[in-house]
């Protein structure tokens, strides 16, 4: 076995000054500790720049609103039509746009254009900015600058009138309103409040009569 020598040094310096002296060892132990702590810095360092980078990537959650209702269906160029008791066609009814009323029994109608043609009865035209439609096709109610016009087929004159709102019934043959009416016949003219009309029966009633007049050719 061979030994290392440490002649010429006093006894007490006999361990330091072995395998390579005191410096070595403490000059080793602090690059090995300095390297420690810079490899934990950037360990640091990497995990906060990965946590910002999270954070500004993140989305910020969408809350999503549930309907609190039932929803409808529309249609754009919706036809109606509607048949007497004994499968014969009485009415078509062209709308623009229709809108299903979600929990009720009707239908919202916007431009609204009805053929009333009952058979063996004179044919009326009626149009509407607007109108709400009965299932059943028991009821048409016509809002916004209403207008009717009949087509007499015996030659006699047609009948006009216009107002701003009319119920119409299709199974009793029947228009009614409440609102300030028009009518027309030939070339007479009445204004009055409130219209009775019996389409089967070919007449008209209005509650109150303001004034008539015959309009000038």
């Amino acid at each position: 076995m061979q030994r290392e020598r440490c002649a010429g040094l006093p006894f007490g310096s006999r361990v330091q000054s072995c395998v390579g002296g005191a410096s070595r060892p403490s000059s080793q132990g602090h690059s090995l500790r300095n390297a420690v702590v810079m490899v934990v810095l950037a360990i640091l360092a990497a995990a906060t720049w990965v946590a910002t980078w999270e954070r500004q990537d993140a989305t910020p959650p969408v809350e999503r609103v549930k309907p609190t209702g039932p929803l409808g269906y529309y249609a754009r160029g919706a036809r109606l039509s509607g048949t007497d008791e004994q499968g014969r066609l009485t009415y078509r009814i062209f709308a623009e746009r229709l809108d299903e009323v979600p929990g009720e029994e009707r239908l919202q109608l916007t431009g609204v254009n009805v053929d009333y043609q009952p058979a063996d009865e004179t044919p009326w035209t009626f149009t509407a900015a607007s109108g709400q439609y009965a299932w059943d096709g028991s009821q048409l109610d016509l809002n916004g600058d209403v207008e009717a016009q009949s087509s007499p087929t015996d030659g006699s004159r047609p009948v006009t009138f216009a107002t701003e709102s009319l119920v119409l019934s299709p199974d009793t043959s029947s228009a009614r309103s409440d609102e300030a009416v028009k009518i027309r016949v030939g070339d007479w003219q009445l204004d009055g409040i409130g219209l009775r009309a019996d389409l089967k029966e070919h007449t008209l009633a209005l509650e109150s009569v303001e004034h008539g007049r015959l309009l000038a050719p």
